[in-house]
């Protein structure tokens, strides 16, 4: 009898959950680069971890603005970067 039945396909919802989780991967790995470098900030680091996290926020599904997701996503970024540089000085 179960063998009888149709495979699942995967639809819209698993493919937007697999997008949502690659891309919350992705801002992972972006955020776990250091953004002071030699006592100065990486920018293109800082800028792709913002704009990945970003991302990953709009595919779960946020109504927010990307102005707003970005800025809000670089003021987290910074604040960790300025966390790192002060650990590295110390």
């Amino acid at each position: 009898m179960r063998n009888g039945r149709a495979k699942p396909v995967p639809g819209f919802l698993a493919a937007r959950s697999l997008e949502a989780a690659r891309l919350d991967r992705i801002a992972k790995e972006a955020a776990a680069v250091p953004f002071a470098v030699a006592g100065s900030y990486d920018r293109s680091a800082i800028m792709k971890a913002a704009i990945a996290s970003a991302r990953a926020q709009k595919a779960k599904g946020s109504r927010a603005p990307w102005s707003q997701l970005v800025g809000a996503a670089l003021k987290n970024i910074w604040r960790t970067a300025k966390a790192q540089r002060a650990f590295a000085a110390h």
